[in-house]
């Protein structure tokens, strides 16, 4: 029996490792492209991209173990059953049960390790990002600016510079945009001074001309400088709904708000979701044969979808208060586990069950 079941386990995981691989891939080109995009607008070094592109990609394994296992299940007992081995081996004794049996480890492994994600990297992996982020596009850098080209400083500055001395830009022009006007500032020399507290200091030197151009595109000469100073916050404080999702599991367990017991549940339901969506994956594959596999890949892909689409619905409903903290998040496995139990039952009372 001991043979049956590595066999078993084999053919199962075979496919699961199969789909979560697909899935890796498919989220890591996306976030990747995104990153590439916004590194050539912001020119963001190479290595905090792929940083930040691994960083992402990791806080998503929690959500792809569960899918995947739940697809890889689907297909692997799909085709033991399409090739009549399912009847094989309950014909020697080896029903369903030793295939929960022969599951049961590895979905119990799984499960720790979606723990470990959801509770361990994944507040490390925010807190990092956030660092990161605030780095990349709160953070203002004048060495970030290419001469000859438009840069974008954040959402109101836009900077061209025909030169660069040393760390100083020459020949610049700075737009500015408000919602009722638009200001240009042009000096022969840009120069930037970091302060303490996150305060940046922006100094044009050498004929500083400031305009101002209304939204009928006339321009007025409002000033005249040789010298003149631009200090403004570089880096803004995180908000409350990012501090969350960094914060570790204990002071989450600790708080009482809303928004901060909804992450808390999100965390505790990631290893619950890789077993309870693996017996969803067991009993989908009682499904008719006539049917094909295709069928049951699509519904399981269905169920997953609604499941976690139904997980982030009722997370959303515990952060603003609206959702009791029980069962709260915790509904959506329970939910399951009621189902395949109904539909256990149904099926052993039914006539002709399968094996």
């Amino acid at each position: 029996m001991l043979l049956i079941e590595r066999y078993l386990a084999r053919e199962i995981l075979r496919p699961v490792l199969g789909v979560f691989t697909f899935l890796l891939v498919v989220v890591l080109v996306f976030y990747a492209s995104r990153l590439l995009a916004s590194a050539a607008v912001e020119n963001l070094p190479m290595d905090l991209v792929l940083r930040m592109a691994g960083l992402r990609l990791g806080l998503f394994l929690d959500t792809l173990l569960p899918i995947a296992l739940l697809l890889g299940v689907v297909i692997g007992l799909g085709r033991l059953q399409n090739a009549h081995e399912i009847v094989a081996l309950a014909a020697v004794g080896a029903g369903r049960r030793r295939i929960l049996m022969a599951l049961g480890l590895w979905v119990l492994l799984l499960a720790l390790v979606a723990a470990a994600l959801s509770m361990v990297f994944r507040p490390w992996a925010y807190a990092t990002i956030y660092e990161l982020e605030r780095q990349a596009a709160a953070e203002f850098s004048l060495d970030r600016v290419e001469p000859g080209r438009f840069q974008v400083g954040d959402q109101q500055w836009l900077i061209y510079a025909a030169g660069r001395e040393g760390n100083q830009l020459t020949e610049v022009m700075v737009h500015q945009r408000h919602p009722d006007y638009s200001g240009v500032m042009r000096a022969q020399r840009l120069s930037q001074i970091d302060e303490e507290d996150g305060l940046i200091r922006l100094r044009f030197d050498g004929e500083v001309r400031s305009y101002r151009i209304s939204q009928s595109g006339e321009r007025d000469l409002t000033s005249r400088f040789e010298q003149f100073d631009v200090v403004f916050q570089g880096r803004e404080p995180p908000r409350r709904d990012q501090l969350r999702r960094a914060m570790s599991t204990k002071a989450l367990w600790d708080s009482d708000l809303p928004i901060e017991q909804a992450e808390l549940h999100w965390r505790l339901v990631s290893p619950l979701s890789v077993m309870v969506l693996a017996l969803a994956g067991v009993a989908m594959s009682r499904v008719n044969p006539r049917l094909g596999q295709s069928t049951r890949v699509l519904t399981a892909s269905l169920i997953g979808t609604l499941y976690f689409s139904g997980l982030g619905v009722v997370i959303n409903w515990l952060e603003q208060g609206s959702w009791p903290t029980w069962p709260g998040a915790f509904i959506l496995p329970m939910a399951v586990l009621l189902l395949l139990g109904i539909r256990y039952w149904v099926v052993q009372r039914g006539p002709g069950a399968p094996l």
